[in-house]
């Protein structure tokens, strides 16, 4: 019998479960689409995603069951429920690796390649609450520190590798230089000044576009032929960065060495 023509019941089982589990994918990206758009805040964005994670928890057993109890029932059957399946398990697997980033850094937000004297924002303003919420208060191993003492610990460990460069440039034309790196970076520039030896800028990352600023730092080296460059990014929004700001940090640096002269 045309299976199409006279389909058993638990078709509607198979579609619901396509429906929650591609739902939970249209969910997170309604929730950071919105954010983005300042439809609503970047933590309530954030919301949408957690609310679609137990949804795509509920698509996932349900599409077990489902695949259990009507597996015999007809192949659609079995091709929908598989679907829905299918994107619960790939969106559950986008946060399981989004989680485990997460894990694999401190929660932290503000990241620099001097902790002993990082380089200070003029126009961009730093958080209120950049120090509020430092991860470590009461524990053993961080007794009788304060939270830029507990920051400065968590950031070594993390970011050992984030140092000063030397640019073989005089002060302004490597903040000059430095200002063309951010621009094709696709960075928002909010202050540029050579003879200062600073630039200020904002990144957008994500579909939710979260807003990260930037201070660059130039100082002059030895014979103030060559200079000493020191950069700091801070997200405006969340307790962990989840290593987005090193990274920043990380390829701003390797391109500015990279546009530097050589010789």
């Amino acid at each position: 019998m045309d299976e199409s023509a006279k389909p058993h019941g638990s078709i509607w089982l198979a579609r619901l479960c396509l429906l929650l589990g591609a739902g939970s994918i249209v969910m997170a990206m309604t929730g950071a689409i919105g954010a983005g758009q300042d439809w609503w805040g970047k933590l309530d964005g954030l919301s949408f995603v957690g609310a679609a994670v137990v949804l795509a928890l509920v698509a996932l057993v349900f599409s077990l069951i489902v695949l259990l109890l009507y597996r015999k029932k007809g192949k659609r059957i079995r091709d929908l429920t598989i679907m829905g399946l299918i994107c619960a398990v790939a969106y559950l697997g986008f946060i399981g690796y989004w989680v485990n980033v997460g894990r694999s850094v401190p929660q932290i937000h503000d990241i620099t390649t001097n902790l002993d004297n990082p380089p200070q924002f003029q126009v961009l303003k730093l958080r209120p609450d950049d120090f509020a919420d430092i991860p470590g208060r009461g524990e053993p191993q961080y007794a009788g520190m304060d939270a830029k003492e507990r920051w400065k610990v968590l950031h070594r460990g993390a970011y050992a590798d984030l140092k000063t460069v030397v640019i073989k440039l005089p002060v302004d034309k490597t903040v000059t230089l430095a200002e063309e790196v951010a621009r094709e970076r696709g960075w928002e520039v909010a202050l540029a000044k050579p003879e200062e030896g600073r630039l200020e800028a904002t990144d957008t990352v994500s579909l939710f576009k979260f807003k990260d600023d930037v201070v660059v730092r130039v100082q002059p080296g030895p014979g103030g032929l060559t200079s000493e460059v020191d950069v700091r990014s801070v997200s405006r929004v969340g307790r962990s960065d989840l290593g987005v700001n090193a990274q920043r940090i990380r390829g701003f640096l390797k391109d500015l060495q990279a546009a530097a002269p050589k010789g």
